[in-house]
Parts: structure tokens; sequence; C-alpha cells
């Protein structure tokens, strides 16, 4: 690729790392670090851990997604609380929650990088998500179900 950028500020680290996670499927820090490295970026592992920390990052089943940090709003944490069921109908996720708490859920869904959902529509107790294709549909639906059955665990450590 192009020139190393080995050098470059925590902030656009990060910024990286999050637009990865979120375009391709990384099992492991080292894949993390493999793909930093084809963006110019060579950092070690330990520092891909710590970054992983500080940006909420969770691994949910074997690939990475990237907790919303918006202050004053819901969070990641707020699905197995709200979410009763999730099913997919072709590329459409249909989420029963909790009465009252759909829009709460359907906001989390819009922020999370690294989902596969192009937008939610809330009623009072059900989100439409929806999917560009079937198969993306499927996927998410699966993430989110592993993470209402707290399937996740964070993907760094902070020393």
């Amino acid at each position: 690729m192009g020139a190393t950028l080995s050098h470059v500020d925590k902030g656009t680290r990060q910024d990286l790392i999050l637009r990865l996670i979120s375009e391709q499927v990384l099992g492991t820090q080292q894949d993390l670090v493999a793909a930093l490295a084809e963006n110019g970026v060579e950092v070690a592992q330990a520092t891909v851990s710590r970054d992983l920390a500080e940006l909420g990052v969770l691994k949910v089943g074997h690939r990475y997604l990237a907790l919303p940090h918006d202050p004053g709003a819901a969070g990641i944490e707020v699905l197995p609380s709200f979410v009763l069921g999730v099913t997919t109908a072709q590329n459409t996720i249909v989420i029963r929650t909790r009465d009252g708490t759909a829009g709460a859920v359907a906001n989390v869904l819009d922020r999370i990088k690294g989902l596969k959902i192009v937008g939610t529509v809330a009623g009072q107790d059900t989100v439409f998500a929806v999917s560009s294709y079937n198969a993306a549909a499927e996927e998410a639906a699966s993430l989110i179900a592993d993470v209402c059955r707290a399937r996740t665990k964070p993907a760094g450590n902070l020393e």
C-alpha cells in the first residue's frame, strides 16, 4: 500500500479502527493489527487492545461492534433488558421490545458501527430494522440476539 503512517495521532488511529470494524469482519486483535498495517498504520497489539477498550468496542460472536458513545443516550447495554425477540423477514429484522422502549432500541441500533442495518422505524413495542439484503439481515439479527443473550465481551483491556 502507501507510506507507513505509524506516527498517526490516537484520534486518527481510533477513527480508522472504527471504520475498519464497520467495513470488515475482523475476529481478532491480530486481524485488526493487520488491517491497520494494510492501511499504513503500524501499531502493536497492546495498543489496539487499549484502543478497543477506550472505544467501548465489544466482541460479539466472531466480530467486533462499536458501541454508541453519545452522552445521555442509551447504549448497547439496554438491549438485553428491552428486547423480547428478534426475527427476520427477508431483508427486514423485526424486533419485539418491552412496551415503550422501541424508540430507545432503534436509536441504539442506528448508532452501532459494524451492524449491517441501513435504518430503523420504531413504534411502541416493535422496531423494524432494514438491511440491504437478506443475508445482512440474518447476520444483524444474529448479532442482536447474541448481545441480548449477553454473549459479548469487551474487545480490549485498559491498563
